[in-house]
This record gives C-alpha cells, structure tokens and sequence, in this order.
C-alpha cells in the first residue's frame, strides 16, 4: 500500500473526527482504488483491509488532576484558615477533661463556703495550655495550669461547676457541667451562748 499523502492527511482526518466510534471499538477498514487514492470506512466490503486502532487510555484533565499543594498555595486559596480549623477539631475530638469531685448531684457542708475542685485531662498541658473554671456559668478566678481549685466563701445552695482547657486563651475541651449543693451554717441562725445565772 502506498503511504501518499492523502493517506497521511486521511488519518489525520479519520483520528480527529471518529473519536466516539474508536472508543467504541467500530472497526476501520481501508482500501486503494485503482487510481491509488486511499480510502477509509466503517463499512466492510471486497478487497477492503480492517485496521486496528489501539485506544489510548483516558487523559485526565489538566484542571481536575489532584496537585500537590504547597504552602502558597495554601495561602492563595484562603484553605489555610481551613487547615487550622481541622487541626482544632483534632485537638478537640483528642483532649478531654472531666471533673473529678465534688461529684454531680454531691451535698456539701461547709461553714466558710469552700469547695475543693479537682479535674483530669487525657493529655499532658504544655506551654500553650491552661484550665479554667466556671461558677454558676461564671469563669472563678484566672486561667491556671494546675488541675485544682479551692473555692472560697461560696454562698450556700445550689451551684453549677465546669471546667476548661484552653489553648493560648482558646477553649479546646469542656467538662461536663455538674450540680452541687453547699450547705453551711448562717450566722442569723446561730445562737448566743446562754449565760448561766449564778
């Protein structure tokens, strides 16, 4: 077969306007008529010769490939902001912190209104970390790395408690928020000592 020029413009011709029937596999036949001229079909007929095309693979699209992002392009793409979320909600879903007493629905009795606060974390403070306590919904004091509190001259009744770890003055963890009931001696209550007459 003669490799003439409108062969090579045929095929040219045939690749880019039979894509849809290669990748459906239709099968091409060619043929030279008697006055050299090649011809191409999806029509078998006499004398014609069937041509195998080889299908590439599917190319992925320049736009929807999976790059690997650097850190400006972090910036440029505002997934930066992003990025930092999700590393919040790990540090969230990884670090607790419960309270240890008073218990959840405890009856405590003390005249000078103290309350001895004690909590538990699941990972070790560093630096950047600090714990906070709340009263009645209120922060008691300021944020401390210990993991107790003595409260002080609380006044007698009912009393919420949670505790908080905080992550340079972010809060990372919260505690379950817990009732207890103080009771203490009131000084319109207590009686004067009773004198003896002689």
């Amino acid at each position: 077969m003669k490799h003439t020029p409108y062969l090579r413009l045929a095929i040219i011709s045939l690749a880019g306007l039979t894509t849809a029937t290669c990748l459906q596999a239709t099968p091409i036949y060619t043929w030279e008529d008697d006055q050299g001229i090649t011809h191409f079909s999806d029509q078998p007929r006499s004398g014609a010769a069937r041509v195998e095309l080889n299908i590439l693979p599917a190319i992925e699209s320049e736009s929807h490939k999976s790059l690997p992002v650097t850190p400006s392009d972090k910036t440029a793409s505002g997934s930066t902001e992003a990025t930092e979320f999700r590393d919040t909600q790990t540090a969230q879903a990884a670090t607790t912190i419960r309270l240890l007493s008073p218990l959840d629905q405890q009856t405590l009795r003390d005249n000078e209104g103290i309350i001895n606060v004690s909590v538990a974390t699941t990972q070790q403070l560093d630096k950047d970390h600090s714990t906070q306590l709340l009263l009645d919904g209120t922060r008691y004091g300021q944020p401390q790395t210990q993991l107790n509190w003595r409260l002080s001259n609380v006044d007698r009744g009912s009393h919420t408690l949670q505790a908080q770890i905080l992550n340079n003055g972010k809060v990372i963890a919260s505690s379950e928020v817990i009732t207890v009931y103080l009771h203490r001696a009131s000084l319109l209550q207590r009686k004067p000592p009773t004198v003896k007459p002689k």
